[in-house]
């Protein structure tokens, strides 16, 4: 999974100035040090870059690496990506196709996975993009959609680690540093109710806190929605639908972000496995 090289046409609209020559320039190219000088943002020029050129990319714009999500794996978001590549973190979130291969998940129905290995010629999106966009863009906003829900919360992480680079500590913002009540790992019943409590939870700069509690469907094993109540809060609940069966699994996210420039979003995440 990648940032899409064609990200102008995948990336949110609400996300989408993340990415642009503006914010590039003012979070990272300029006055942030000779390392984020150097970052290699598009320089113009279309395809002898090595970069797509379209009707809106302008230099500086953010020029997409498909190395980066491998990297942004390892940061410590809370997610517990590392744990298993399908549970998804701001990475990407992949599916295993046979014994050690993991591939990203294809929102196509009966789509069979190429035997040898996903390079240009065999990737599902970069032959969609080829030869069936703009036909249906929902299809190759699904099926980007395991990275980009994180794209805001992601670049505004790079912009705070460049202002490490020219500010002392207490001028710069820090992530908040999300605690849990409840153990991350818990085995429960159809039918239980669940207390969810991030008490302890704090902001190193002292920032305010906006919280909120989501199930990530998408890694569950469990084909259902779990309703979360007060799920902007601090302390919520849910009860486990009757419908789930012995041994699936349903992933509740604890997000936390400060309101502080750029604001900065940390997790927790609870799995619950159904044990009848």
């Amino acid at each position: 999974m990648a940032v899409a090289y064609q990200w102008d046409k995948i990336i949110p609209q609400d996300k989408i100035d993340y990415f642009r020559n503006d914010w590039m320039k003012s979070n990272i190219l300029e006055n942030h040090a000779p390392l984020c000088s150097l970052y290699e943002a598009y320089k113009g020029g279309g395809d002898k870059e090595g970069f797509i050129a379209g009707p809106i990319k302008m230099k500086g714009d953010f020029r997409s690496e498909g190395d980066s999500p491998a990297f942004i794996y390892t940061i410590n978001t809370g997610l517990r990506s590392l744990e298993s590549p399908d549970y998804g973190g701001w990475g990407g979130r992949y599916v295993n196709i046979r014994e050690n291969t993991w591939l990203d998940p294809v929102p196509e129905t009966n789509y069979s996975y190429p035997e040898g290995r996903w390079y240009t010629k065999t990737a599902w999106g970069r032959n969609y993009m080829r030869n069936v966009y703009p036909e249906n863009q929902d299809l190759m906003t699904s099926y980007f959609k395991p990275i980009t829900r994180w794209a805001d919360a992601l670049q505004n992480d790079f912009a705070a680690r460049a202002d490490w680079c020219i500010k002392p500590y207490e001028n710069a913002n820090h992530p908040p540093v999300v605690n849990l009540k409840n153990k991350l790992n818990i085995t429960r019943k159809p039918g239980d109710k669940i207390s969810l409590n991030a008490k302890g939870t704090l902001d190193p700069d002292g920032d305010k806190l906006k919280y909120s509690w989501w199930q990530y469907e998408e890694a569950d094993t469990y084909n259902g929605v779990v309703s979360i109540n007060n799920a902007s809060s601090q302390k919520a609940s849910l009860v486990i639908p009757t419908d789930v069966k012995n041994g699936e699994t349903i992933h509740v996210i604890c997000e936390v972000s400060d309101n502080g420039s750029p604001q900065l979003t940390r997790y927790q995440r609870i799995i619950i496995t159904i044990s009848n």
